[in-house]
């Protein structure tokens, strides 16, 4: 599911306020609907996900050891993948990019 972070909110129109051609939905300006005194909080445990975000950070993108096995493996020809594997995998990847 995508959220689209340029919809514009409908405003509910006020019932003493009479018919506006300048309206700000009308407009198209961004502010309408949200009040000056609208907050945010965050969760207590923010210094905790802050924590994780950072260990996570340290570990490589990319396992180079593995991904040098994996080619050794591929070459030599002692990395078994069955046509069912591939076709499977393949599908997978086409379900993905279609649910995007």
């Amino acid at each position: 599911m995508r959220i689209d972070l340029n919809a514009m909110i409908p405003e509910a129109p006020d019932p003493g306020e009479s018919k506006k051609s300048g309206s700000p939905v009308a407009s198209g300006s961004l502010s309408a609907g949200f009040g000056v005194g609208d907050t945010a909080s965050l969760s207590p445990d923010q210094g905790g996900v802050q924590q994780l975000a950072s260990q996570v950070s340290q570990f490589p993108e990319i396992r180079q050891e593995k991904v040098a096995a994996l080619q050794r493996a591929i070459q030599d020809g002692s990395y078994p993948v069955t046509p069912e594997q591939t076709a499977e995998a393949l599908i997978s990847a086409i379900q993905i990019r279609s649910a995007a």
